[in-house]
């Protein structure tokens, strides 16, 4: 199942947004990942695209099937990133992809004429 949710562009509704995927991945295992991931990808895109100016809107979808999620968030960025090359917390930027890398199974980057998505998959066993 996918469910998505539109979001102003302003960074008071990263707890919405964190809540959103709490409230949806509640019953996993991996629930609190997956809302540290999602709240630092909605942040950045709210801090480094036009989707965090006035009238700015983000979209956050979650994807649920057995074992496994994706979370994502799609703003109006131009789609030219390049992931720093950032290795250690010692920068004034970048420590928060190291948590997404760290949480997350698998990291992902899309863009298109309509702007991009960073998304995050998360797996665990269906025993957990």
């Amino acid at each position: 199942m996918e469910w998505t949710q539109d979001y102003p562009g302003l960074p008071c509704m990263v707890p919405a947004i964190r809540a959103f995927v709490r409230g949806l991945l509640i019953d996993t295992p991996r629930v609190e990942e997956a809302e540290s991931v999602i709240a630092e990808l909605a942040a950045n895109s709210l801090r480094h695209t036009p989707s965090g100016a006035p009238g700015g809107v983000v979209t956050v979808a979650v994807t649920v099937r057995p074992g496994w999620a994706r979370v994502a968030v799609s703003d109006s960025g131009n789609g030219a990133w390049s992931r720093p090359a950032v290795t250690e917390c010692s920068g004034d930027h970048g420590r928060g992809l190291l948590l997404v890398d760290a949480f997350a199974d698998k990291v992902g980057h899309n863009a298109d004429e309509r702007g991009q998505t960073m998304w995050a998959e998360f797996a665990w066993s269906d025993d957990a």
